[in-house]
């Protein structure tokens, strides 16, 4: 099967530790062209580092650009208390052996996608901001992009706000660039992300492996459970990893096509992705795929499955 070609772009994140991770477990599938940063969860400055260092513990030679370090036009504001004042649960993984290739995503995510033979997908799985500057600034690259496989929005409630998911309340107007741009969009939103994750057990069997990357995953994911947004205490959703999940098993998702509006008001309504869901208005495929149900133990299964593979490669 031929390998999709995908650039990441990431605000690692504890959530996103596990997208990388289960990204890197795919590479068989997946050819990844680089990973690209943007201030969310933490400062641009962490989330780089973070990046650097998970892919540095992997071993990995894939290339890492330093993108946005706030929104377009909106103060930064990071969520040190889901996250972890250094973004990864307050777990140190060691310090880099690897450095930037590039200090501009911009232009990295530009390159990479002009000299790309084939067509690029991208994941963005944090704030939008690198995506909206470079659909702006090198509309060329439109025609080489075959997908956004986005983590954001909602069809219902929100997580930072009642009617907002984080990463789109994060930079709205980033958000509604890119759902105007015309590219193919598939939209992971809470409705489906909150059902997809792991439960207390599943973490406290990685924290008791021997696996050098289960452990150290079972570390990061304990420090989410410490938190008020798990369901109960039993249970964490793994938000970011579904924008990966469904480029490799998209037959455990239904979906509708659907308008999707991004609102960059004030107040409780910023950030809110307005869905058409009316079940008797019909949207063509030139309209964003918005998911609406998934797997759940189907999608547990198999996160748990390729995060325990890593441990074989890395031994």
């Amino acid at each position: 099967m031929k390998k999709r070609n995908i650039i990441i772009d990431c605000d690692p994140g504890i959530d996103d530790i596990i997208a990388l991770s289960f990204a890197i477990a795919n590479e068989d599938k997946l050819n990844i062209l680089g990973i690209t940063t943007v201030a969310g969860n933490q400062s641009i400055e962490k989330v780089t580092s973070n990046t650097l260092k998970l892919i540095s513990f992997f071993n990995k030679d894939i290339k890492i650009a330093k993108g946005q370090k706030g929104p377009l036009l909106r103060e930064k504001c990071v969520v040190s208390k889901v996250h972890g004042e250094n973004g990864m649960g307050d777990y140190e993984l060691p310090e880099p052996k690897i450095q930037l290739s590039s200090d501009n995503a911009i232009t990295f995510l530009r390159d990479t996608i002009l000299n790309c033979e084939d067509m690029v997908t991208l994941v963005p799985i944090g704030p939008l901001t690198n995506i909206a500057l470079l659909i702006k600034t090198f509309p060329e690259v439109v025609e080489k992009i075959e997908l956004l496989s986005i983590m954001g929005g909602s069809t219902d409630v929100g997580n930072y706000t009642p009617s907002a998911e984080f990463n789109v309340w994060a930079d709205p107007e980033a958000a509604n660039i890119v759902f105007k741009s015309g590219i193919p969009i598939v939209m992971s939103g809470l409705n489906v992300t909150h059902t997809t994750g792991l439960y207390r057990e599943d973490v406290d069997s990685l924290l008791k492996s021997n696996g050098k990357v289960t452990h150290m995953c079972g570390k990061i994911l304990d420090f989410y459970f410490k938190g008020d947004h798990v369901n109960n205490g039993k249970f964490t959703p793994i938000h970011d990893a579904c924008s990966i999940m469904y480029l490799l098993y998209p037959e455990i998702y239904k979906y509708r096509h659907m308008k999707v509006e991004v609102d960059c008001s004030e107040g409780l309504n910023r950030g809110n992705t307005v869905a058409d869901v009316r079940d008797w208005v019909n949207y063509d495929e030139t309209y964003p795929k918005v998911l609406l149900e998934v797997d759940s133990d189907k999608f547990t299964e198999i996160l748990l499955s390729e995060l325990y593979k890593l441990d074989n490669i890395m031994k």
